[in-house]
């Protein structure tokens, strides 16, 4: 029966390679007996396989333990080789992406750059929408602020399934409140920036079975002399991929707000399986957004000090 390891593609090359004298492998004896023979040469054809069988027979171990030798350093060679990786490997922070564009743009970045939380975990920022209108925008979130993000995240560090992270829409033309928001259009402006492909939950492939549904309304309130535009929540449920290309259900919740011609989104997000867990805590954050527009009286003089 025919050794197993005989039986690959590439025995044949094998045995040309321990064939040759230059290994030290082969065994010169039959060479020698050959020539040393003074039989005539009819019978040396006649009689030649019956030497085969012989020398085949007495270098059998020879062969064997050379084949060995060799298989073992060949094995080692192929295992020694790297393989191509057929998937998208990712990285930490997404290596190889860009950052996502969430439409912030601070008042005064250097000012942005040195805001930190307080101890309740609240964070302030003066933020400037699509059409030049000033903004105070604000949150509590129980996690700490990343530095490296794009715009403004709080993130749990200790596990990284949970956080904030704040998005800016610029409205169409005529869309002046919430109310003006239809389900058709804010799946739309979702569609083109956080679940887009330059947005946080859309860059590494388009996140499917998305379902939003609106949860809670504030209304806008009726004194003219407020900068409130009230607030409405949405909870969603999508699944995205990771930067390892994997695939990962999660849920959210969306608070939003209108100052001037932009929509001010906050994506409070874990984990569909910890959700259930962190819903009081994701729900709190989301009840404590707020976006409106500032005085602009106080931003003078914010400026000019």
């Amino acid at each position: 029966m025919t050794p197993a390891y005989m039986r690959f593609p590439y025995w044949a090359l094998i045995l040309v390679f321990l064939s040759s004298p230059a290994v030290g492998f082969t065994c010169p004896r039959r060479n020698t007996l050959i020539a040393s023979s003074t039989q005539p040469t009819k019978y040396l054809i006649r009689r030649q396989p019956s030497l085969d069988l012989s020398m085949s027979r007495t270098n059998e171990s020879d062969v064997t333990r050379a084949d060995f030798v060799s298989k073992s350093l060949l094995g080692s060679l192929v295992i020694l080789v790297p393989g191509v990786a057929n998937g998208f490997e990712g990285g930490v922070g997404g290596l190889g992406k860009t950052r996502p564009q969430t439409g912030v743009v601070f008042r005064d970045p250097e000012a942005a750059a040195e805001i930190s939380q307080s101890s309740s975990g609240d964070v302030n920022y003066e933020l400037i929408s699509p059409d030049g209108t000033p903004v105070f925008l604000s949150f509590s979130a129980p996690w700490p602020l990343s530095k490296s993000a794009a715009g403004i995240e709080a993130r749990d560090i200790s596990g990284g399934l949970e956080s904030s992270c704040v998005q800016v829409v610029e409205l169409p033309k005529g869309v002046t409140s919430l109310d003006d928001i239809k389900p058709a259009l804010l799946s739309s402006l979702l569609s083109q920036t956080i679940f887009g492909s330059t947005g946080k939950f859309g860059m590494y492939g388009a996140p499917t079975d998305i379902k939003i549904k609106k949860i809670f309304q504030q209304s806008s309130s009726s004194d003219e002399t407020s900068n409130a535009s009230g607030m409405t929540i949405y909870q969603s449920s999508f699944t995205t991929l990771t930067p390892a290309m994997r695939e990962s259900d999660r849920k959210a919740y969306i608070s939003a707000s209108v100052a001037g011609n932009g929509l001010f989104l906050l994506v409070t997000t874990t984990t569909s399986v910890r959700f259930s867990k962190q819903e009081g805590v994701l729900r709190k954050i989301a009840d404590s957004f707020s976006a409106i527009s500032a005085p602009k009286s106080n931003l003078n003089l914010r400026k000019s000090s």
